[in-house]
């Protein structure tokens, strides 16, 4: 039972040790841009940054690997009543994640925002983001008449956030979305999804017909978009795809890419840009 114990819990971690060790020399020295320098950076503030994003892009990754399994977990229910003139908010995530890993950023938006937050899982972690759009669709529809919400905030986190594009600009949500943002989001495609199984992470390759079409298409109107990338991203490759055709941008550093869905930063932004809206 100990061995048991010690390979359930070591093994994501050695896995995700050598998955960050691939993937932040490729961000850094093979595409351009990545780990951009700021103005006022030194030589030390980018040896120390450049550390602690490793460590930490290295803790999350631990972490999705241990809560890939656990893709059938649901939420209880909504936490909160929807009050009058609020909106809710969904979050999509990416590539091989679930409910389970977007515990963290659910619990601190429902606490930051004070009105229901639900993360979704996906039905199968594989296939054509079309088929997946169509099954958030659903998931998206069923929580909304539960909890009497004519219209939903759309959080996506890399894969997710191009669901949660795809389900406002191509119609599938009409008229009840009111905020699209993205987190991490391949919006140009990433040259690492060649790396990644299934038909999705295919149609997130630079160039893709999918994201070509999503890019060429026009604008919904009522949503607003936003999007928050970092210039330390090692997923999304070169990291300015990570950039919002649609609304405002908020460029971060230092933070990996599954590093964004525990950071507290990005937390702050998402909650700002609802709350304006």
């Amino acid at each position: 039972m100990a061995i048991a114990i010690l390979i359930i819990v070591f093994l994501p971690v050695w896995f995700a040790a050598l998955f960050v060790m691939l993937t932040f020399p490729l961000a850094w020295w093979v595409f351009p841009g990545g780990g951009s320098r700021g103005p006022q950076d030194t030589l030390a503030s980018r040896v120390l940054g450049g550390a602690l994003v490793v460590l930490a892009e290295w803790a999350a990754t631990a972490w999705v690997i241990l809560a890939f399994p656990y893709r059938f977990h649901r939420n209880a229910g909504p936490r909160r009543r929807l009050q009058p003139g609020r909106v809710p908010v969904v979050i999509l995530p990416g590539h091989s994640e679930n409910a389970l890993t977007m515990f963290f950023l659910e619990r601190r938006l429902d606490r930051a925002l004070r009105v229901p937050v639900r993360a979704l899982s996906p039905a199968r972690y594989y296939g054509r983001l079309e088929r997946l759009a169509d099954e958030y669709k659903v998931q998206i529809v069923q929580w909304m008449e539960e909890i009497g919400a004519d219209r939903v905030d759309l959080v996506g986190h890399s894969q997710g956030g191009v669901l949660a594009r795809h389900l406002a600009e191509a119609g599938l949500l009409e008229g009840k979305v009111r905020t699209v943002i993205t987190l991490g989001t391949p919006h140009l495609g990433s040259a690492l999804a060649v790396m990644l199984p299934g038909r999705n992470a295919r149609q997130m390759r630079r160039g893709s017909a999918f994201l070509e079409a999503l890019n060429a298409g026009n604008r919904p109107p009522g949503v607003q978009f936003a999007g928050i990338c970092s210039t330390h991203d090692n997923l999304v490759l070169p990291w300015h795809c990570g950039l919002s055709p649609r609304g405002d941008n908020y460029i971060i550093r230092y933070r990996g890419h599954l590093t964004l869905i525990l950071s507290k930063e990005v937390v702050r932004l998402i909650v700002q840009e609802l709350v304006r809206k």
